[in-house]
């Protein structure tokens, strides 16, 4: 596999994975509707905004582990 199929293959996982985090991340604010306040809603809501706006701009979950890992020595 060239360097340009490993990069297709990883935006396509990286896209399902989105979309399987929105999904479950949908499927609690639904049913929390008792649950959460306006005011945590109001918070969700815009940083769902700011993931459709620029869906890339995150971290590796890898990266913030070792991030997390360096700064308290864990």
């Amino acid at each position: 596999m060239d360097s340009e199929e490993k990069r297709k293959t990883l935006e396509k996982q990286n896209s399902e994975t989105d979309k399987n985090v929105l999904n479950e991340v949908a499927a609690i604010y639904n049913v929390s509707d008792n649950i959460i306040s306006d005011e945590h809603k109001k918070i969700l809501d815009h940083r769902l905004e700011l993931h459709k706006e620029n869906p890339t701009s995150g971290k590796d979950w890898n990266q913030i582990k070792a991030d997390l890992s360096t700064k308290y020595g864990v």
